[in-house]
């Protein structure tokens, strides 16, 4: 007698938590697809950019991050500002729970971009003024931190054009390595 009870219990847990366990391997499975699509459907609502990439990798478990092929234009424009090949990123995960968005090893393959300067203005003022506390003036900084332990770039290229003068300059097969900054490298609004 005692063991068909048990069996009805096991049977009532096996049917509650079936559901729980199918929507966290779903989640799992579709997490990179639901990232590429978050990150394409809300990158102008954010960074005021658009965004597209042809695949994005995200291992929740873990913290790595890799998008493939990203491409992000420049504002209100279809002109491209930077593209990478691939750029992969370890998460501290742990440190989320403690106010600290902590990147170990970001790492950029192949970037391509450019800095425009029509006089004073560059093409890159809206993300300054977007991402830094003097551009949003009166508002209360959260107690958010954002670090980047590990910076690499292997073979970048980068231009910078000045259209007063005008002058096109450009930098080819960049490789750099940097430990980086800890903390409160961004604006990070409450």
């Amino acid at each position: 007698m005692k063991t068909d009870q048990r069996g009805k219990y096991e049977k009532i847990l096996l049917i509650l938590t079936s559901p729980i366990i199918i929507i966290v391997m779903v989640v799992i499975l579709f997490n990179s697809a639901i990232s590429k699509y978050i990150v394409e459907k809300y990158d102008e609502k954010y960074t005021g950019r658009k965004i597209t990439m042809d695949r994005a990798y995200v291992n929740p478990l873990t913290g790595y991050i890799y998008f493939s092929n990203l491409k992000i234009y420049e504002l209100n424009s279809d002109s491209l500002f930077l593209s990478i090949d691939g750029i992969g990123a370890n998460i501290s995960l742990l440190k989320l729970f403690s106010g600290t968005f902590e990147i170990s090893k970001l790492i950029l393959n192949h970037p391509s971009g450019a800095i425009i300067q029509n006089r004073k203005t560059l093409n890159i003022n809206d993300l300054i003024d977007k991402f830094s506390s003097k551009g949003n003036p009166g508002t209360i900084k959260s107690h958010f931190h954002f670090s980047i332990i590990n910076i690499r770039i292997n073979e970048g290229e980068f231009y910078y054009k000045d259209r007063q003068i005008p002058i096109s300059y450009f930098i080819k097969k960049v490789n750099i390595e940097s430990t980086g900054k800890l903390r409160n490298l961004l604006y990070c609004p409450a």
